[in-house]
């Protein structure tokens, strides 16, 4: 029998007369009507007006709408009758904290192939998935009946294979034929029409195991991310709360006649709902502090936390110790969210407010004002208890950089923005957009830890005038997020240093790359290039640690002869500027790095093969930063085509350096060994070892 299409059916309540209005529409149809806003059905508004909604008791009346998804229906009288199965599974993830966590779990899902179409739902905190399913042979049911017994055991099925994968609870309803949602918007929907269903083997019993729901208590509101649209979410429930105090109390004059007794009921409302203590007051003294002073306030808002939680001391079983523990973790998790820096390997930390968004270096003296803080909580601990905690595995790690990059994944718009920044760099040499591309690619990759044995060895060195912009140019590379990953500060007089720095740092510019001494850039800054990671003894530690390297490398320079090793031209881009660079806007950094990692993870090349090296080298010769002795040698000799030449000879090093020094006096200053290491790497050079050392074969023109 011909497999039936996808059909959703549509069906609202009409007016006072609830007659039942019935439409089939397509999954192209579905998504339209989803994707986009409605005269009648003002979503945002709903959404930004729920909260005091839900505070306050009130009930969703105007949305009616409802669409079935397992199966289509048609009319019959004033009600609906079964005309196929389409073989999906709604799945529904809700008690989410807002929109933006219920668009995260769309990413989530789209990630699975089964998943048909995903979008935000109707409040706006939660998240549809429409799941595909067939039997093993890819047919579906035909019958009522056979659909009824096939979707209990697909709905199982997806429910246990994205339960365990979305790291997000799925509501649990009784599997049906009737599934359905009210309608909802989100502009940008999920759908894929390819999707590859769940094959379900008949016969098989699935069933789900009894779970301990309270296990997996949500805490939706401590979820909500910081910022403004956090806090006016805040706001919104706070003052929907308060009412709601006021109007059980049944007098609306409550916080006038006894402000203790408002703040009291207040503060249990907002315990009971799962606000988080520290928002409650915060919220408390930004409504109400002119009635009572924050220190009272938030004496009254943790008096009332303790008691409805039964949190602090209440084990008989405890002693001091135990409870000063238990007090002391529970307090610096209410009062701030701190975190381990990898990259920095430092903490970190904001106060635990939706109002307070950037997370600052954890110094001293803020762990003495914790101290303080928590001493007048009433807990009896010392500086060294909680340097202890702040120090601890209770800390969560967090690497800013896998953080910044997993953001962007997967989100690029396919428009080439690495190539456009690089076209800002003013400069007639035509293969800078391909290079610049692919050192961009290398440092990406050297971010995501898939560079292997080597680091990326390779540096752009910008040159130009004063005032040319490079330096900023080499900052704006960086976004906002990880702009602390930028130095221009490299001691090359300390090992320890130097280490440290391409361990905790991301971009290193070598501003005045021509100031770096010859041994430095022929010898250290060559190896530093291409090492991968680092061996080192971290202060205080008796082992040995190896420690990843995420540094790249990009300099800067006023003058024209920067590079003084030939044989290590190769780890260096040299690019003239013909005139300022353009930084009069900020690349679009989510598109330029999302773009990169695309690029990476799908196996582009992100190194220089030898054909790029070739053509590098062949750009650094006009940079070279010759010595006396080499540029005397073209005065006076060049390399042979060949032996048969006419007058070409082999002549030693020693013996070439010894008689420029005869013409040129005490002006020459190179070693032989390093006067050998240039002859053998001039371009067009033949050389040959023999017993006596090493032969170069010159001709005389002088």
């Amino acid at each position: 029998m011909r497999k039936k299409d996808i059909t959703f059916t549509s069906v609202r309540m009409e007016g006072k007369s609830q007659e039942m209005k019935l439409r089939n529409m397509s999954p192209e149809a579905m998504i339209s009507l989803i994707s986009r806003q409605s005269k009648h059905i003002p979503f945002d508004k709903f959404r930004k007006n729920l909260p005091t909604i839900q505070g306050l008791g009130g009930q969703i009346t105007f949305l009616t709408q409802r669409i079935y998804v397992p199966a289509a229906f048609t009319k019959d009288g004033n009600d609906k009758r079964f005309v196929h199965y389409n073989g999906l599974v709604l799945l529904s993830v809700g008690n989410l904290a807002g929109i933006s966590e219920a668009r995260w779990v769309k990413r989530l899902a789209q990630m699975q192939p089964a998943t048909f179409a995903t979008f935000v739902g109707s409040t706006g905190r939660s998240t549809k998935i429409l799941v595909k399913v067939s039997r093993m042979d890819g047919t579906l049911p035909q019958t009522e009946t056979e659909a009824q017994v096939f979707h209990r055991m697909a709905y199982y099925l997806a429910y246990s294979t994205y339960n365990g994968t979305l790291n997000y609870p799925i509501t649990r309803v009784e599997p049906t034929l009737g599934q359905s949602f009210l309608r909802t918007f989100d502009d940008e929907p999920y759908y894929n029409k390819n999707a590859a269903p769940l094959r379900i083997a008949e016969g098989v019993q699935l069933t789900l195991e009894d779970e301990d729901e309270k296990a997996k208590v949500s805490k939706p509101l401590e979820r909500i991310e910081p910022g403004i649209e956090g806090y006016v979410e805040f706001e919104r429930r706070f003052s929907a709360l308060a009412i709601r105090v006021a109007m059980q109390e049944n007098t609306p004059d409550l916080l006038d006649k006894d402000p203790e007794r408002f703040i009291t009921q207040l503060a249990r409302e907002c315990c009971l709902s799962g606000f988080p203590l520290e928002e409650a007051v915060r919220h408390a003294c930004n409504n109400f502090g002119n009635k009572e002073g924050e220190e009272h306030l938030r004496t009254l808002f943790e008096s009332v936390y303790q008691t409805q939680n039964a949190r602090y001391g209440s084990k008989e079983a405890m002693n001091k110790t135990q409870r000063n523990a238990l007090m002391l973790r529970d307090f610096m998790r209410q009062r701030y969210v701190l975190r381990h820096n990898v990259i920095q390997d430092a903490e970190e930390y904001r106060l635990n407010t939706t109002w307070d968004m950037t997370f600052k270096p954890l110094d001293d003296r803020l762990m003495g004002k914790m101290v303080e803080e928590a001493r007048l909580r009433g807990i009896d601990v010392w500086d060294k208890d909680i340097r202890r905690y702040v120090r601890s595995a209770e800390v969560q790690s967090y690497n800013p950089v896998e953080a910044f990059l997993n953001s962007v994944r997967g989100t690029w718009d396919g428009h080439d923005r690495i190539r456009e920044l690089a076209d800002t760099v003013q400069t007639s040499n035509p293969n800078w957009g391909e290079w610049f591309y692919r050192w961009f690619l290398s440092m990406t990759a050297q971010w995501l830890g898939i560079m292997g044995q080597y680091g990326n060895s390779v540096a752009p060195i910008l040159i130009g005038r004063q005032g040319y912009r490079k330096s900023t140019f080499c900052r704006n590379l960086l976004p906002d997020e990880l702009q602390f990953g930028y130095t221009d500060q490299l001691d090359f007089s300390s090992k320890k240093e130097v280490d440290r720095t391409i361990c905790q740092y991301l971009l290193v510019n070598l501003d005045e790359f021509d100031q770096l001494s010859r041994r430095n850039q022929d010898g250290y800054l060559k190896n530093l290039l291409q090492r991968a990671d680092i061996h080192a003894r971290k202060p205080y530690k008796s082992q040995v640690s190896q420690m990843r390297r995420y540094a790249s490398f990009i300099g800067t320079s006023n003058q024209i002869d920067v590079l003084t090793d030939p044989s290590g031209s190769r780890r260096y881009i040299c690019i003239e500027l013909s005139a300022p660079i353009n930084t009069d806007s900020r690349p679009n950094y989510r598109q330029l790095y999302a773009q990169a990692v695309q690029a990476v993870e799908s196996g582009e090349r992100y190194w220089f093969d030898d054909a790029d090296v070739e053509e590098i080298m062949k750009n650094n010769r006009s940079f070279m930063n010759l010595s006396t002795s080499e540029l005397l040698f073209h005065d006076y000799f060049r390399p042979a085509t060949s032996e048969l030449e006419d007058r070409a000879e082999w002549v030693t090093s020693s013996a070439l350096l010894e008689e420029l020094q005869k013409h040129a006096g005490s002006r020459t200053h190179l070693s032989t060994m390093s006067f050998g290491r240039y002859l053998k790497n001039l371009p067009g050079m033949l050389s040959k070892r023999t017993m006596f050392g090493t032969y170069y074969l010159i001709v005389r023109m002088k």
